[in-house]
């Protein structure tokens, strides 16, 4: 799943751009507060005849104090549906402050409104939105001047538009590299997120995102959600790493990492949890669909040959099964079941499959 950043750009959804997203929606409260407040001061010297509004703009002020409200209420009751209330609300304060232009001749400054607005619009919504936002306001500001609303100098006129594109692209600059910045800090964060769930020597699951998987596949246990889970010890590896060097055992385990990946024939989860010991998880079989497939398992590793520095080396795996259709109210109960099997099956003569509950 990806997230669309404030520039139009679209990444992996990851920590960065989940915060992203958080952090351009408390900016849009703050801007819709900050909006409240402008309307409110501006209302109440309005109303005592202090500030020359104007009927028509006072009624304009009351109307956007109004708009302000609601869309606050909506983007802070609803996080997801922020943008489009961002939409909303700027689309509505550049008609107020459009209207402005036109209905408060006294402000000279009032052509300043639109500054702030394309900054947010940039920073909330996304460069496509403030640009157009830019020619609205130097639309207005045209008309404006052209109907005698606005009475400044070419000089004054041209230090306005200027000034408004060069914020412009100071804006689009900045949500550049941000957009990059937020881009590059989401990858690595993906790239650690899952280098913290793999095992570093056989590239499979660790037992941390074998967890996981589990839970995903479990819920709370319910008979409608089973699955099994088969625990794999290999026979013997302290003496092949006593008589053949870690470098070789290291390789043992690897080979034995292909070798399970290429036995778990339906969709599965093959993860190493520490040490010889690995797991693999069967969705929607019970013990009596997994046994087979644990069977074929062993059966794959027993053929299964390692070079070991000019001599060839062959291992054999204890396996242990566990279902979650058993009585195992947890994911603790059920891997530690899985686990007892393994060490029944070793007790048993190893090379050999147990099943949780067999007796």
């Amino acid at each position: 799943m990806s997230v669309v950043l404030p520039g139009g750009d679209s990444v992996e959804r990851g920590p960065a751009m989940e915060e992203t997203a958080g952090l351009r929606r408390r900016f849009l409260i703050i801007v819709i507060l900050c909006g409240l407040l402008w309307g409110g001061l501006m209302q109440i010297p309005a109303s005592l005849g202090w500030v020359p509004l104007g009927p028509e703009q006072t009624r304009n002020n009351l109307l956007f104090v109004a708009m302000s409200s609601a869309t606050l209420l909506v983007a802070w009751r609803r996080p997801s549906s922020f943008l489009p209330v961002a939409v909303v609300y700027f689309a509505g304060a550049l008609l107020y402050a459009s209207a402005a232009q036109f209905l408060v001749v006294e402000d000279q400054l009032r052509m300043l409104l639109f500054f702030p607005l394309v900054g947010a619009i940039f920073l909330i919504i996304g460069r496509a939105a403030a640009w157009i936002a830019i020619l609205v306001a130097i639309g207005v500001f045209a008309a404006a001047s052209a109907d005698g609303s606005i009475r400044v100098s070419p000089l004054a006129a041209s230090t306005f538009v200027i000034t408004l594109c060069i914020i412009g692209l100071f804006f689009q600059a900045f949500s550049h590299q941000t957009t990059r910045a937020l881009t590059m800090i989401s990858r690595q964060n993906l790239a650690l997120d899952a280098a913290a769930k793999q095992d570093h020597l056989t590239r499979l699951l660790n037992l941390r995102a074998f967890r996981e998987a589990m839970q995903a596949h479990a819920g709370d246990l319910r008979p409608d959600s089973g699955f099994s889970v088969a625990f794999v010890d290999v026979d013997h590896f302290k003496a092949i790493n006593d008589r053949y060097g870690h470098a070789i055992g290291d390789a043992v385990l690897v080979a034995l990492a292909r070798t399970l990946e290429a036995a778990v024939r339906a969709p599965g989860e093959v993860a190493r949890i520490g040490g010889e010991e690995f797991a693999i998880l069967l969705p929607g079989a019970d013990l009596a669909e997994a046994a087979p497939a644990a069977e074929r398992m062993r059966a794959a590793v027993a053929a299964m040959q390692v070079d070991a520095g000019g001599a060839t080396l062959s291992v054999t795996v204890s396996i242990g099964l566990a279902a979650s259709r058993s009585s195992f109210d947890t994911i603790d109960a059920l891997l530690q079941a899985a686990d007892a099997a393994m060490y029944e099956a070793k007790r048993g003569g190893r090379n050999r499959v147990a099943l949780a509950g067999a007796g």
